[in-house]
């Protein structure tokens, strides 16, 4: 089995039960501090108002302007909203709100309450030059440290939130005054939208004083631009001949140029037209000379030499053409009705061939006629190449003439240009600079709050002991991550890998019988302590006995009877329980009718004695295990009967048959004191015992020493043939655990399970199944029902034991 990682709920919830009254403290902790929250808590009472913003101020100037485009983009942005949302909770403008609405006047106790500081509720002097604050430039105001102050104070209260996918921004105000909050809800909303109209109206103004110097400034310069022009054209009158210039600088037309001109002035004109015709007669040029070309290329072919443009458009070669074709026409109608020797037919190719005679004559004419044209256009090529430089000439001179004229025409037309777009701008300003419109209103007024939104005393208490809950579940989630100690069965299973063979629950001094016997020289004490370790004799009805009765049941099932006849009995810590687990294991197989020898091997610490001492407390009196090792006494000299079990006590019918129908259990104490324990086991005589017991007894029962403290148990774990391991709950670590599991696994010997004792005895679940419930069986034939109580009656048995049917003594009877 491997095991299990990871949380476990199962085992979070047994600790859960265990602690519950941590949890159920936490909780109740918690509920007394929201309760003391609550009482010195002040009610805060909140106000709201919903503020919108526009995406384009009110503007009463119609037409489009670039700069109220500008300002509609950025109310339209998230951007804006941000801004106005910061600026709402402004300590600048906070101040505003403290001097409007008069609040500073008694020191702040209106606004703070009866908790303002003794300072404060004096009244402010009147501000005086040296003790007013930096001057706010963007309203013109200065505000007294008080009032600064105060407007910190307010800033907690005041909370602006941007409604998503919205124009809308709630203002929220909280004061313990529910009439102060709805007041500084309202005094927040309007005072931010008187100075946003205040600040625009300073820099209407500011604005509007510019405009009005930058606009005689611009007067003054157009003035002289103008008169500079004026004089250059009085004295330059040639240069309005190139169309002064206005023109090609993309300025306005009609200021300063002259009238009529074209893109280039009258010469630029004329130049541009002689261009165009040398261009026209270079071109007509090149298209005959390379008809010529094809003349000569062609020779004496007729087809070719009509196929040339010149030569096919010429008039005598068309009608030569023209004839040739009519003649070939009349031919195919004479063809249809003559012979080619008819006279009519004769004549008609006579005239056909003196036809293309003339066509060949018209043709073999026109190379003649083309030379001719290319020599008249090569003339005209040179005389516009002649009256093109001449023009150049002109052209040249005018410009350097006009280029003081262009320039100082196009300096007076940006100085208009400026002018009058600076009187726009004034005509405009001075419009709207008195008029209070803005893009922020408010859309909802503050109404009076009547219920506290701090503290809810529903929330606040629920709060406490959810808190409280949260707090008791990780104390125990964090104890049990750092209790590494095994408290479940299901938990000691999975950690450990091996199968709990029984658990046991947690010994009380109440679960000793009553009536039990002791010696007269025995203390209280003594016995008392004796009765608890000998439970299944003592308590045969009670739940811890039956917890051995299943261990016993279980150890019975892991095979045969032969290969577990010895077992052994340890644990990895000291005080675990297991001479507690031995004796009682022994009891319950001798109760079984089985013939048992308890062994007490702890040699360091021997305690078999004491549980089953009668008498005067002298160990050293009686051989044990160690005067038997050392060869001094036999084994059946060094054994004591402790108790026998008659079959009565079964009921006649559940004795073991063949053996006599008697249970007997013999012990074997420590005996002297071992100075060598570890070497004294490590000969063979301790397997002489197991050898010899095995013959003498039905089962041997090992008590032995814990094996993380000493060596003893893995030296006699190799002879034994079944070992179990015993476990505290609520006390022994797993790494203690598992580290004796694998001394035990280096020795060979895995254990057949584990013996989880002192269990809590807890109802519930996850408990149920660990051990008998109380009473079960009561008055129908139980170890503690009528039997028992027919026996107390008749007082002994048949062969003189107690009425539980044991008989504990100092009896010297030898097997």
């Amino acid at each position: 089995m491997e095991p299990q990682r990871g949380f476990n709920i199962r085992q979070f919830w047994h600790s859960l039960m265990e602690r519950m009254w941590i949890v159920v403290l936490c909780v109740l902790v918690g509920l007394f501090i929201a309760l003391g929250y609550l009482a010195r808590t002040p009610k805060t009472y909140q106000a709201h108002a919903v503020l919108e913003v526009e995406f384009q101020e009110p503007s009463f100037i119609p037409g489009e302007d670039t700069a109220l485009r500008m300002r509609s983009m950025f109310l339209a942005s998230q951007e804006a909203l941000r801004t106005i949302e910061q600026n709402l909770t402004n300590r600048a403008m906070l101040s505003r709100v403290i001097r409007s609405e008069g609040l500073a006047e008694d020191g702040g106790v209106a606004l703070l309450g009866r908790n303002a500081s003794s300072d404060a509720t004096q009244p402010s002097p009147p501000p005086t030059k040296a003790s007013r604050s930096q001057p706010n430039f963007e309203a013109g105001m200065t505000f007294t440290p008080l009032e600064e102050a105060l407007a910190g104070a307010v800033s907690g209260m005041v909370h602006a939130t941007i409604r998503r996918g919205t124009r809308l921004i709630d203002l929220n105000v909280t004061n313990r005054d529910p009439v102060m909050a709805q007041r500084l809800a309202e005094a927040v909303g309007r005072e931010y939208i008187r100075n946003s109209i205040e600040r625009r109206a300073s820099f209407s103004q500011e604005a509007l004083r510019y405009l009005l110097e930058e606009e005689e400034r611009l007067k003054t310069n157009l003035q002289k631009s103008e008169a500079a022009v004026a004089d250059y054209k009085a004295n330059t009158p040639d240069a309005l001949q190139l169309g002064g210039g206005t023109t090609s600088t993309g300025s306005q037309s009609g200021s300063g140029a002259g009238a009529g001109g074209t893109r280039g002035g009258i010469v630029e004109d004329k130049l541009q037209e002689l261009n165009n015709k040398l261009t026209a007669a270079k071109t007509d040029r090149l298209r005959l000379e390379g008809e010529l070309d094809q003349i000569v290329k062609a020779g004496d072919d007729l087809d070719a030499l009509l196929a040339i443009p010149s030569i096919s458009s010429a008039v005598l070669v068309n009608e030569a053409r023209h004839n040739v074709t009519q003649i070939e026409a009349d031919i195919a109608t004479l063809s249809l009705r003559y012979k080619e020797k008819h006279p009519k037919m004769r004549a008609a190719q006579a005239s056909l061939q003196e036809a293309q005679q003339k066509l060949r004559q018209a043709v073999d004419g026109q190379p003649a006629i083309l030379r001719n044209s290319i020599d008249q256009a090569r003339a005209t090529e040179a005389n516009l190449q002649t009256a093109i430089h001449d023009q150049e000439g002109t052209a040249v001179a005018l410009n350097k003439a006009a280029i003081g004229y262009q320039e100082l025409a196009r300096q007076a037309e940006t100085d208009r240009a400026l002018y009058e777009s600076v009187l726009k701008q004034i005509k405009e300003t001075n419009l709207t600079k008195d008029v209070k419109a803005n893009a922020v209103s408010i859309a909802e007024h503050s109404v009076l709050p009547h219920q506290p939104v701090s503290p809810i005393p529903s929330k606040t208490i629920v709060l406490g002991l959810l808190g409280g809950l949260a707090a008791g579940l990780a104390f125990v989630f964090g104890a049990d991550a750092l209790d590494r100690s095994l408290k479940t069965v299901d938990q000691a299973e999975a950690a450990l890998g091996l199968p709990v063979l029984a658990a046991v629950p947690e010994t009380k001094s109440r679960d000793a019988k009553p009536g039990y016997q002791r010696n007269s020289d025995a203390s209280d004490s003594e016995a008392g302590h004796a009765a608890i370790y000998r439970l299944v004799n003592e308590a045969p009805g009670g739940p811890i006995a039956e917890s051995f009765r299943n261990l016993r049941a279980a150890l019975s099932l892991l095979g045969p009877a032969a290969d577990r006849k010895i077992f052994l009995f340890t644990s990895a810590l000291p005080n675990e329980g297991k001479s507690f687990t031995s004796v009682n294991y022994a009891l319950a197989l001798a109760q079984q009718g089985h013939r048992v020898l308890l062994v007490d091997g702890d040699l360091r610490r021997p305690s078999i004695h004491k549980i089953f001492r009668t008498g005067p407390g002298r160990k050293e009196d009686f051989p044990g295990l160690v005067d038997y090792l050392v060869g001094e006494v036999p084994l059946k000299n060094a054994s004591r009967l402790m108790a026998t079990f008659d079959s009565e006590t079964f009921g006649g019918a559940f004795a073991r048959p063949g053996t006599g129908q008697t249970g007997q259990l013999f012990t074997l104490a420590g005996g002297q004191r071992a100075p060598n324990p570890a070497e004294l086991l490590s000969s063979d005589c301790f397997k002489r015992l197991s050898i010899e017991a095995s013959s003498l007894f039905d089962r041997i029962v090992i008590d032995s020493a814990p094996i993380l403290a000493v060596s003893d148990t893995l030296l006699m774990a190799p002879y034994a043939q079944t070992t179990c391991i015993v476990v505290r709950a609520n006390k022994t670590p797993r790494n203690a655990i598992n580290r004796a599991l694998s001394l035990l696994k280096a020795a060979n010997n895995r254990p057949a399970g584990v013996v989880l004792n002192r269990l809590p005895r807890r109802r519930g679940v996850g408990y149920y199944y660990y051990y008998a419930s109380h009473g079960y069986g009561d008055g129908k034939g139980s170890y503690s029902g009528e039997y028992s109580r027919s026996k107390r009656k008749s007082g002994q048995s048949s062969n003189g034991e107690t009425a539980a049917g044991s008989k504990l003594g100092p009896a010297e009877r030898r097997s």
